[in-house]
């Protein structure tokens, strides 16, 4: 990469060259006398006259004999760096600078830098420089002059910036290039660094597709997987909500292999991050990965306090309200969120385990997919013949690491061709299949789930057409079914979630407590009176003995065993279960007299609560 020459300064170094040699040789005379070419200023050249080419500084001084003000020693401050365009975002905010400059290698960098990083002595900025490549002085006295070389730079051009990788406007930004054309501005990603994301490219597409997608075919968590890679750029095509899906089975089975694969439509292993985040730090990395996959390993790592905010985060794509240090709102981050994510837990799980309520919005926004298939070798379906298991896994994460990146590239080149055109391509195949994997009566849960799905096999069968994955056609569509069923057969139910966990938390409750906190019904005059410990009602066999019958003390009822959950909405759904005896208006408590003489209003749960066809009818 050659900067631009700046003829002046070319000019004006020659002339100093020749003025020094002149003086070298005792010639005196006009000719002889170092020139001045304006004052103090930067000049930024590929002439060799200093002996290196680059930015420098050239201040001004006083000729001793003629008194005249000259130009000073250039000082060298950098490597070739050229301030190629002023960047802005849309409301006129988030002033930076466009740099372009060649490492030693000769590989071009471009880097959209936040004026913000002048605050401060530089430190950052320099760091970041000399990390990507540019030779910067180290001498201490003139390290200032290179935020001052950048900060006085007036480019002409200017350019629109954006913080988020994904689409803006109609092209498809990421940190080192944007695809599409605007018809403003050109639009850049900007930010303090351009490495947080690990795309790159590596081998050849032809060996990606034959390697690592064709391979692919006949397993359905593996096409899943890279049918999601192709989904996540279609976010923002569709309007869809962001959300993820989460292979969970046992260790070994083949999770971080199906990771890999889907990293590989991207870049290398180190495209895949892990859970292990702080929600901050999570936020940052989903503002990088919007409109990209963001693959997550080892849920298990996550901090189960965080899970269920952590859910919320990815899924809703909008981070923490912020205020400034005078205490104004700050804009919070905006993104768009697909993850494929992999453990040997749930995010249920984990929330579970640290003593909160798992909520039926987690297991929509982290659907969670057995990754261990029924009849076949951990999560995969069909291997090549004699190849175990393991070896089958080797390979495929050998050819991820050797080919890989290509298929984004193309990818995002044929959407943002004509990103009309694959707009509705996608929204009416992924429409069909969403009516083909549930009822348009089923819950909304359910159908949210079913969309998602369906959007995973809408960019598979697409990207199959455009030819980038071998597939024969109906192969993502065939993935998608097979994983909605087996999430639909774990889940238990196509209804909706909170009514089968309501009745779960009541049965766990009277399971656990029954014997220690219910008292056996007996009458007030009768001897034998058993002291039962924290109280919470009374047990009493039914006449016709059908079972027990518990009289729950309103208070217990609300506090303890409707604990997380809204206590009308649990008497609801016990009473549509037939669990509840109601009184002669209608109302979910009864007054009773109680062995011990009170009369109290209590909730009178029915030996029906534990009918054999409970779950199914929970979730109607």
């Amino acid at each position: 990469m050659t900067a631009p020459l700046d003829a002046q300064a070319e000019r004006d170094l020659a002339r100093m060259q020749a003025a020094r040699a002149a003086k070298t040789n005792g010639k005196q005379g006009k000719a002889g006398r170092p020139a001045s070419a304006g004052g103090a200023r930067f000049v930024n050249t590929t002439s060799e006259v200093m002996g290196r080419p680059g930015v420098y500084w050239i201040g001004t001084a006083q000729d001793r004999s003629s008194g005249e003000t000259i130009d000073a020693e250039p000082l060298w401050i950098c490597s070739l760096l050229t301030v190629a365009a002023l960047t802005r975002d849309a409301s006129g905010s988030e002033w930076g600078r466009l740099l372009v400059f060649a490492d030693r290698d000769g590989q071009e960098h471009r880097w959209a830098r936040p004026m913000s990083m002048l605050a401060g002595s530089g430190e950052e900025l320099r760091a970041e420089l000399l990390r990507q490549g540019l030779e910067v002085t180290t001498l201490a006295t003139r390290r200032g002059k290179l935020a001052e070389y950048i900060g006085q730079a007036r480019p002409e051009a200017k350019a629109r910036c954006v913080l988020r990788t994904g689409w803006h406007d109609g092209v498809f930004v990421l940190p080192t290039c944007t695809y599409g054309e605007h018809p403003g501005e050109p639009v850049i990603f900007q930010g303090a660094t351009v490495d947080g994301v690990a795309l790159a490219v590596a081998g050849t597409l032809d060996g990606w597709r034959a390697q690592v997608a064709a391979p692919c075919i006949g397993n359905s968590r593996l096409v899943l997987a890279l049918s999601a890679a192709f989904a996540a750029p279609c976010l923002g095509l569709l309007d869809s909500e962001g959300g993820g899906f989460h292979l969970r089975g046992s260790s070994s089975s083949g999770k971080s292999t199906a990771l890999a694969v889907a990293a590989s439509v991207c870049g290398p292993a180190a495209y895949v991050r892990t859970w292990r985040a702080t929600d901050n730090a999570l936020e940052a990395v989903a503002s990088l990965y919007s409109d990209l996959l963001l693959p997550l390993d080892e849920i298990s790592q996550l901090d189960p306090r965080n899970a269920g905010a952590a859910a919320y985060l990815l899924a809703n794509g909008q981070g923490k309200s912020r205020s400034h240090r005078d205490g104004s709102a700050r804009a919070a981050a905006r993104f768009r969120s697909l993850f494929l994510s992999a453990g040997e837990v749930g995010l249920g799980d984990l929330v579970t385990a640290s003593g909160s309520k798992s909520r039926a919005g987690h297991e929509v926004r982290v659907i969670d997919v057995p990754a261990d298939v029924e009849g076949g070798c951990g999560l995969f379906e069909r291997l090549p013949d004699g190849c175990a298991p393991g070896d089958f896994a080797d390979r495929m994460r050998r050819a991820a690491a050797e080919h890989h990146g290509h298929a984004l590239r193309e990818w995002l080149a044929a959407l943002t061709a004509d990103s009309a055109g694959a707009r509705d391509t996608l929204r009416a195949h992924r429409d069909r299949m969403a009516e083909a994997l549930c009822d348009p009566a089923a819950v909304g849960q359910v159908r949210r789930v079913a969309q998602r799905f369906a959007l995973a096999a809408a960019a598979g069968e697409l990207a199959t057409c455009k030819g980038l994955t071998g597939w024969p056609q109906g192969e993502a569509g065939r993935a998608a079914q097979s994983c909605f069923a087996a999430w639909l057969r774990a889940r238990g139910t196509d209804g909706a979630a909170e009514p089968a966990a309501m009745l779960a938390q009541v049965r766990l409750f009277l399971a656990q407590h029954g014997e220690s906190r219910f008292s056996p019904w007996r009458d007030a005059d009768e001897s034998h009176k058993p002291r039962t410990i924290n109280r919470a009602g009374f047990r009493k066999g039914k006449d016709d003995g059908g079972g027990l019958a518990y009289y729950v003390e309103a208070e217990v009822f609300r506090g303890d065993v409707c604990a997380g959950f809204d206590p009308r909405q649990v008497a609801r759904t016990l009473a549509l279960h037939g669990a509840l005896r109601l009184d002669g208006d209608g109302g979910f408590t009864r007054r009773e007299r109680l062995p011990d003489g009170r009369k109290a209003r209590v909730y009178v749960i029915l030996p029906e609560l534990w009918g054999d066809d409970g779950d199914g009818e929970a979730g109607e």
